[in-house]
């Protein structure tokens, strides 16, 4: 049983391990590496940093002690619903250095008022320390979206040519497993570290299919290019189609020819040669799809990924990772900004899933079929603004969890999602194929 003092120590951790990355991310840039905005849907990184200790100050200060506001025009500055994102570069953001020193504030605060708090088992915002964990989770799915602006900037950020882990073994990268059909349980009933769209924990009937055992490499998504994929309609949906016209897009996003007529990616402002072990990130819902039905499959949808991630059909049980209910190590998955990019497939087979599917968390999120909508049940918790006012719009579900993410995040359950046309996040994807009889 975990004790009153080891839950607050184990919640501080939390929070302070994300900060130490908040703060590693941004040191490196100057103010107007900050300031600036690269493209219009993602924001200039120091808004991120004050939206970050205005929310840890609402939900881990205000609403657990009572206390008013300490600035009511910086809560409207931050307001993510008040001001969107194509928006926030007109705003008038504080200096870094003021927006540092809030982030000190706001955490000096928070660990005061934690440390007198008791975690009442039967207080919803408090058992196990469910609000801390959804502000320490907030604050890395923030450095995923500064990561991304920062892949886009003119500039090099981070190291070049980072060293990436080689597989221990030679693997096809076409390989398939099977997933066994009959009922499943898809979602979660455990609180603390899931949010308010992975609930309630229900049972679904799953056909059998087949599933990529690895992500889609850079050498297979090669081949989709150099076979014409993107000049055949009719490999792509309607609307995809329709995306490839006006976009005129004809790789993924950062991929570039050498003089050779080879592939070389710029990454981060960096330009290194097109590793084709990797999986390819960088496509949108469109191109996923168009590649899906070229290689004779489709998108999974996302009840099928996540029976694939975590249902162990010898034992009738679910995981809360693909290898289990261990926490992730480095063995297991490539997490927590490690590397700045994917590992090669083949490089994690410690993370395999029952099914026998690798690389299912960390390296880059998978596209699915699925619409972003409730669950049968579904509550809104703590706030609606989370989940709820997004279901049924112009989303796709991404499933898995990328490279830029937090372990607690490489949950089977977790749910990311956003348009269909975006390019600009750490995606991918792996095949389904029917199976049949």
């Amino acid at each position: 049983m975990t004790t009153t003092s080891s839950l607050h120590r184990g919640l501080v951790d939390l929070l302070e391990s994300g900060r130490t990355r908040t703060q590693a991310l941004v040191a490196p840039l100057t103010e107007d590496d900050l300031h600036g905005q690269p493209v219009d849907f993602l924001s200039p990184l120091v808004w991120d940093v004050g939206h970050i200790a205005c929310f840890e100050d609402l939900w881990l200060v205000r609403r657990l002690t009572g206390r008013s506001s300490r600035d009511p025009a910086r809560d409207q500055l931050y307001d993510a619903f008040e001001h969107p994102r194509w928006t926030r570069g007109e705003l008038p953001l504080m200096p870094v250095s003021e927006s540092l020193q809030y982030l000190d504030e706001v955490r000096t605060e928070t660990l005061d008022v934690l440390s007198r708090l008791e975690l009442a088992p039967d207080a919803p915002l408090l058992a196990d320390g469910a609000t801390h964990r959804m502000i320490a989770q907030h604050e890395r799915q923030h450095q995923e979206t500064m990561l991304q602006a920062l892949a886009l900037r003119n500039g090099p950020y981070g190291p070049a040519q980072q060293s990436r882990p080689r597989p221990s073994r030679r693997v096809d990268d076409r390989d398939q497993v099977l997933v066994p059909g009959g009922p499943f349980p898809l979602g979660t009933n455990q609180r603390a570290w899931s949010y308010d769209n992975e609930r309630p924990l229900h049972v679904v009937e799953v056909d059998p299919f087949l599933l990529d055992r690895f992500p889609v490499t850079c050498r297979r998504y090669a081949a989709f290019i150099d076979a014409g994929g993107y000049d055949h309609p009719e490999v792509w949906s309607e609307r995809g189609w329709r995306w490839r016209q006006e976009t005129g897009h004809s790789a993924p996003q950062g991929w570039e020819h050498d003089l050779a007529g080879g592939w070389t990616r710029r990454r981060f402002g960096h330009l290194e040669p097109l590793d084709p072990a990797e999986p390819v990130q960088h496509v949108s819902y469109f191109e996923a799809e168009a590649f899906a039905s070229w290689a004779g499959g489709r998108l999974p949808t996302e009840t099928e990924w996540e029976k694939a991630a975590s249902w162990d059909p010898a034992t009738m049980t679910k995981r809360r990772y693909p290898w289990g209910d261990a926490h992730p190590t480095s063995r297991h998955a490539n997490l927590d900004i490690r590397r700045f990019g994917p590992a090669p497939v083949g490089s994690y087979p410690a993370g395999a899933s029952a099914v026998g599917a690798e690389q299912l968390a960390g390296d880059i999120y998978e596209w699915t079929s699925s619409g972003f909508d409730p669950y049968p049940g579904f509550v809104a918790f703590p706030y609606r603004e989370y989940s709820e006012v997004f279901f049924g719009g112009d989303y796709r579900v991404l499933r898995g969890s990328s490279w830029a993410i937090g372990p607690a995040m490489a949950r089977t359950t977790y749910r990311n999602w956003d348009h269909p046309y975006r390019r600009q996040i750490f995606a991918g994807l792996r095949v389904a194929y029917d199976v049949t009889t």
